[in-house]
């Protein structure tokens, strides 16, 4: 049986992808024409030493291929954008609590975006206040299924940039807070 593309490695719904480094520190946001367009810090894969280190890397590894890079919870994280390394930055959200209060944030060009969980599996974007695409996430495990995006206006090459961060990155429909207690107590 061939293996499945992870959800994180598919193109989005206009074409645009992220590709992370080597050492697994940053992500490449890349348009449908292959033009590395932003790079911003993912929360490094921890890397082991010692007796079971072998082991220790080899799940991690797996675990990383299989969900994919996310942003340092709780911080505000640059992106630089190219070709004329602008700044601009992209948060989060909170790494615990209601899922509402889980909603990841974006500065670019001036612009202000907000990523906000609806659901156990759909999110809406807004840019300066205005829903501008909603989000589904079909399947239930990270790598599984496709996510759907519903555009309610014109998007451009900056709002692709952020849509593309939101899900690959974000991703809609995150663990609220019974699934947080859940967690913790296993």
């Amino acid at each position: 049986m061939a293996e499945e593309i992870p959800l994180w490695r598919r193109p989005t719904h206009g074409g645009w992808r992220i590709d992370v480094d080597e050492a697994r520190t940053r992500a490449d946001v890349i348009d449908p024409s292959g033009q590395v367009r932003a790079s911003v810090a993912i929360e490094p894969v921890p890397h082991f030493t010692g007796w079971f280190a072998k082991r220790q890397n080899a799940v991690t590894s797996r675990a990383f291929e299989a969900k994919g890079p996310s942003l340092p919870a709780r911080t505000s994280t640059p992106i630089t954008l190219r070709p004329h390394d602008e700044r601009a930055f992209v948060s989060d959200g909170t790494a615990s609590g209601r899922r509402r209060e889980k909603a990841g944030r974006a500065l670019v060009h001036g612009r202000s975006y907000a990523f906000l969980h609806t659901g156990g599996q759909s999110a809406d974007a807004l840019r300066d206040g205005t829903r501008i695409a909603s989000f589904v996430k079909h399947g239930f495990r990270p790598q599984d299924g496709h996510v759907s995006r519903d555009d309610h206006h014109v998007l451009d090459e900056t709002d692709e940039l952020v849509m593309t961060l939101f899900e690959k990155l974000l991703r809609p429909g995150r663990p609220g807070a019974v699934s947080d207690i859940l967690t913790d107590l296993t």
